[in-house]
C-alpha cells in the first residue's frame, strides 16, 4: 500500500475510513499507472473545474473527465482526478437541466444536512421537500429555524410539531441564540451542509461558526422576500473549533427521484396508512381511506397531507418516467380501482 501522511487533511475530515478507501483505489499493485496518486479533498466546483485541497495544505485546482462533486475524497496526480473515492452519502436532486445527467449531486461524504427554513418568510412545505432530500442523503438532518429573534411566539414548537420527529433548532446569528448547540455537531471528522432558499441566512449562518465574516452576505428584497444568491457555488470550508461545512447556493429547483424516503418524513401518515382498506392505497379517491378520513374528522393537518400528496405525485411521475413496468403496473391499479368504485355506485343506487 502507498504511504500516506494526512498532514492538512486531518483538518478537512481525513479518517481510517477514507485512507481504506484511497488504498483501494491507489495500491501500485494493482495499477502502476497510479502508484503516484495522493489523496485530496474537493472544496469548491465551479462549472467547468474544481479545487482541492492536499495534505501539504495547498489547494490545487485540478482537470477531471467528468467533475466530482464538493465534499468527495479524489486520488490525483499531475493535476489530474484519477479516480473519486466511493462515497459513503450524497445529497442529490433531480438535474433541473433537461440535458443533464438524471441526478446531480449537490455535496458528498456529509454526516449533517442543516435544513435552514427562515423564520421571516417560513415555508413548511418546502421544509418536507428538503427533509426528504435529506433522509435520503444518507446522513442525519437538522432543521434549523434561522432568524428566530425574527420568529413569533412559538414558531419553532409548531414547526416541531409539524414535522413529527424531526430535530428542531432555532437559531438567530444576530443574538447567538442556538449557535453553540449548532456548532456541537461539527466536530473533527464531521461533514455539514447547509440547505435552504436564497436569504435564508446560510451565509450569515456559516460566519457565526466561523467567528468571522468569511462568507459574502446580502439583504433580502423587501418586495417579495427573496434573498439574492450571495453564494454563487458550493465550497467547503474548515471551522476552526473542528469539523467541515459545506456552504451551497439557494436553491430552487428541488426534484425528488422515484425512490426516495418520504416515509422517514411522513411517519404519522404512514401509521394511519395502515388502516387504509387497500393495502398500496395512495390516499388519492380510493374508498376506505383512513389517510382521507383522518384529514376530515381533524386528526391530520390537511396542509401537511397536501404537501405529502404532492411529494407522493411527484415520485410517481419520477418513477412511470424511467420504470416502463411501474408505469403499466400503476394504469392497471387504477383500472381495476375504477371499476370497483363503479360497481359499488351501482349497488348504492339498487
Amino acid at each position: 500500500m502507498p504511504d500516506v501522511s494526512a498532514g492538512a487533511l486531518s483538518a478537512f475530515g481525513w479518517s481510517d475510513r477514507v485512507l481504506a478507501l484511497f488504498n483501494d483505489v491507489a495500491d501500485p499493485v494493482a495499477d502502476l499507472a497510479d502508484a503516484g496518486s495522493v489523496p485530496a479533498r474537493v472544496v469548491r466546483v465551479e462549472r467547468s473545474s474544481c479545487s482541492a485541497v492536499f495534505a501539504d495544505g495547498a489547494e490545487q485546482s485540478l482537470r477531471a473527465a467528468v467533475l466530482p462533486a464538493v465534499g468527495d475524497w479524489v486520488a490525483a496526480s499531475d493535476g489530474v482526478v484519477r479516480h473519486v473515492l466511493a462515497r459513503w452519502s450524497s445529497l442529490t436532486r433531480v438535474d433541473p437541466d433537461p440535458a443533464g445527467a438524471g441526478t446531480q449531486v449537490l455535496a458528498a461524504n456529509i454526516d449533517v444536512v442543516f435544513i435552514t427554513a427562515p423564520a421571516d418568510r417560513l415555508s413548511p412545505a418546502r421544509v418536507d421537500r428538503e427533509l426528504v432530500m435529506a433522509w435520503d442523503s444518507g446522513a442525519q438532518p437538522v432543521v434549523v429555524l434561522t432568524k428566530a429573534d425574527l420568529a413569533a411566539a412559538g414558531t419553532a414548537r409548531e414547526l416541531s410539531e409539524r414535522l413529527v420527529g424531526a430535530e428542531v433548532l432555532a437559531v438567530s446569528a444576530i443574538t447567538g441564540q442556538g449557535v453553540p448547540e449548532l456548532r456541537e455537531y461539527l466536530t473533527p471528522c464531521k461533514t455539514a451542509v447547509f440547505l435552504g432558499p436564497s436569504g435564508a441566512g446560510k451565509s450569515t449562518l456559516a460566519n457565526a461558526l466561523l467567528g468571522e465574516e468569511a462568507m459574502a452576505t446580502g439583504a433580502v428584497r423587501d418586495v417579495d422576500g427573496r434573498g439574492r444568491h450571495t453564494t454563487t457555488w458550493r465550497q467547503l470550508v474548515r471551522v476552526p473549533s473542528g469539523g467541515v461545512f459545506i456552504d451551497t447556493p439557494g436553491l430552487r429547483s428541488l426534484g425528488l427521484g422515484g425512490d426516495v424516503p418520504i416515509g422517514e418524513v411522513f411517519a404519522d401518515i404512514g401509521l394511519l396508512a395502515e388502516g387504509c382498506r387497500f393495502a398500496d392505497c395512495v390516499h388519492e379517491a380510493e374508498p376506505g381511506c383512513a389517510v382521507n378520513r383522518a384529514v376530515a374528522e381533524g386528526r391530520l393537518d390537511p396542509d401537511r397531507f397536501r404537501s405529502f400528496q404532492k411529494l407522493q405525485r411527484e415520485m410517481a411521475v419520477e418513477r412511470r418516467r424511467y420504470d416502463p413496468l411501474a408505469r403499466k403496473a400503476e394504469q392497471r391499479l387504477w383500472k381495476e380501482r375504477t371499476k370497483w368504485a363503479k360497481l359499488n355506485d351501482k349497488r348504492k343506487v339498487r
